[in-house]
């Protein structure tokens, strides 16, 4: 834990030097358009995963075995999934060497989707039911829908997370992990 906390302290440090050195203040990033700094629990604790809520637009209408993935920046996405027993929401960080996985389409993750790092808007696909559902583009690590390690390096599998449905959108909280069972029910 000590090493991700002096990663996070030499990445402040060099952004004031940058805007002190500039003589300019930061500009808002894409970031501050759809996740806010979330303090409601004790975060994943891997990677450089920050304890932020992401909105994920228009996720509410996922259709069942649909699932939609979304990015803030490189260290920091949410999955959204619905399944029969309702929607659930996975960290999108692979837990072997921290890449945003993604949502797999067709035959053993022949067509990953990938979504920008920008909070651009999200994209969605069909999930898979048996298989693999979610590959990471750097090593090959696979995961099943429910986020479980189908294929290495990784040895983890994706944390499942808190998540609301609000409105059309759908609100996870990266802050706060949760059993993988857990499910939200349309309203």
């Amino acid at each position: 834990m000590r090493e991700l906390d002096r990663r996070r302290f030499l990445l402040s440090v060099a952004g004031v030097t940058l805007t002190v050195a500039c003589g300019t203040s930061a500009a808002p990033s894409a970031a501050d358009n759809c996740s806010k700094p979330s303090t409601a629990g004790p975060g994943l604790g891997y990677c450089l995963v920050e304890r932020r809520t992401i909105t994920i637009p228009g996720a509410a209408a996922l259709a069942v075995g649909e699932a939609i993935v979304m990015a803030v920046d490189d260290n920091t996405a949410a999955l959204v999934s619905r399944d029969a027993k309702g929607f659930y929401a996975l960290s999108a960080t692979c837990t072997h060497a921290c890449c945003t996985v993604a949502v797999c389409s067709g035959d053993q993750c022949a067509k990953p989707v990938l979504s920008a790092n920008d909070c651009a808007q999200p994209k969605k696909a069909v999930l898979s039911s048996t298989g693999a559902a979610f590959l990471c583009p750097c090593h090959g690590s696979e995961f099943a829908a429910d986020g479980s390690v189908l294929l290495g390096p990784a040895m983890q599998p994706l944390p499942s997370v808190t998540m609301a449905l609000v409105g059309a959108d759908v609100v996870v909280d990266l802050s706060q992990p949760t059993s993988p069972a857990t499910r939200v029910q349309p309203a």
